[in-house]
């Protein structure tokens, strides 16, 4: 898997970056057929200055995207990956459920 972090306008950590990766390849015991994914880190403009995440994974003919803000990245990033760990679990329910339908 192809994985890719962009830091948009702020200063991040190693140990986030690598927190973030970490996360984003536990998605591939749900689904195997990942061929990349893209996680952006970046800031609110609010006065709290939340964390703001989001991850892009390309799967066969298929972009599933996550977002999601919170006061730390850790946070935001497990938000977004329970995310789209579901999206992950419909979208192979589906194939599944196209590949009974085609015989």
């Amino acid at each position: 898997m192809n994985t890719q972090i962009t830091v948009r306008h702020v200063d991040v950590t190693d140990h986030v970056k690598e927190y973030a990766e970490k996360r984003a390849e536990k998605l591939e015991r749900f689904y195997d057929g990942i061929v990349s994914t893209h996680i952006i880190l970046g800031e609110d403009n609010s006065p709290a200055q939340d964390k703001q995440v989001e991850i892009n994974i390309d799967v066969y003919q298929k972009r599933l995207t996550a977002e999601n803000s919170a006061s730390t990245y850790e946070q935001a990033i497990n938000s977004c990956v329970d995310q789209l760990r579901r999206q992950l679990e419909k979208y192979k329910s589906q194939l599944r459920s196209k590949k009974r339908d085609a015989h």
